[in-house]
């Protein structure tokens, strides 16, 4: 951890040190309040909206979780991610928590969580082409722009292939996976873990609902990039930086230092240069400072011990009353049992 702090933190040096970091934009963050709380209201309306589609896609499981619990579960992830390796340090902890309140689901609430991350994913990877579709006569045809969407564009061909043969109920990969872990008792757990999959595959609409959210968050991200650009001292919105924000976001999100410091503002920094856009490392370095206040929320929350996020199993469907027999040989409906 502490290696990788220091390469984090050596990489916001180095930046500063090549002039790519300008500490003076960064003051745009005071200055141009308005702005700034903007992008704070949108970020915040991402955690709520990351919060709705967990819901949502547990819902599909026959649970139901509260927004205001499935809301803390998400502080208290997005507080660690700040810290453990990668954004996606914090989904262990939102794992964990989930788990220990719900003995006799935590593998069907596992699975959904990692379910949750690549329905993330596969929005991640949509967003730059629609954008690319959308503003197709305002972003530069440069060759650097066009290989990064050809680029999304096979990830996300790849990803649903992926996506498609792991979840299929009699694949290759169940087949293998049954047989190698063999009817121990980790065995049972691994058809638990194809059972719910299975679940989800069925649901969907339940899926489609939740990857409509995930888009939603993209664009929430993309519009307070876009605020904190023009904050820090850009003079109107830019498409290309907005194709660009995903890509971004996914070098931020590697296992490389705590919170992809460092490696996201090199990463903003390169890409918006492709589309001729100066001041990334600026842009997602107010990014975090916004971010770090509502994780602190998270704080609140684990400080105030509020990290039960017990679910409830929701009731079935009330089955039509069973037929009865009546004097004269009809069938008829048992008026007791209505």
């Amino acid at each position: 951890m502490v290696a990788r702090v220091a390469l984090g933190l050596g990489l916001i040096a180095f930046l500063a040190l090549s002039g790519a970091i300008d500490g003076s934009r960064l003051l745009g963050l005071a200055t141009a309040w308005r702005l700034t709380a903007g992008a704070l209201l949108l970020l915040f309306l991402t955690v709520l909206a990351s919060s709705w589609r967990l819901c949502v896609l547990l819902s599909g499981q026959g649970l139901h979780l509260p927004l205001s619990a499935s809301l803390r579960l998400t502080l208290v992830g997005a507080l660690f991610s700040n810290f453990l390796p990668g954004s996606s340090g914090g989904d262990l902890v939102r794992v964990v928590l989930a788990a220990r309140s719900n003995a006799g689901q935590r593998t069907e609430i596992a699975t959904t969580l990692l379910i949750d991350r690549a329905i993330g994913l596969v929005a991640l990877l949509l967003a730059p082409l629609l954008i690319a579709a959308a503003g197709h006569n305002l972003i530069p045809r440069t060759a650097p722009l066009r290989g990064m969407v050809s680029a999304a564009a096979l990830g996300l061909v790849g990803l649903i292939v992926l996506l498609a043969v792991a979840a299929h109920p009699d694949g290759l990969v169940r087949r293998f996976v049954t047989w190698a872990v063999g009817r121990s008792r980790l065995g049972l757990h691994v058809e638990r873990v194809f059972e719910s999959i299975r679940v989800h595959r069925r649901n969907r609409r339940i899926v489609l609902a939740a990857v409509a959210l995930s888009l939603v968050i993209q664009a929430l991200v993309i519009a307070a990039i876009q605020l904190i650009l023009l904050a820090n001292g850009a003079r109107s919105p830019n498409w290309a930086a907005a194709l660009l924000t995903p890509f971004g976001m996914l070098a931020n999100a590697l296992p490389l230092t705590p919170g992809g410091l460092g490696v996201g503002e090199a990463a903003f920094e390169s890409l918006f240069l492709f589309a001729g856009v100066t001041g990334g490392a600026e842009a997602i370095l107010s990014w975090r400072v916004l971010t770090t206040l509502i994780d602190l929320c998270g704080g609140i929350v684990l400080v105030a011990g509020r990290t039960d996020v017990r679910m409830m199993r929701r009731a079935a469907r009330p089955s039509a009353p069973a037929a009865a027999p009546r004097a004269d040989g009809a069938i008829g409906y048992d008026a007791g049992s209505s």
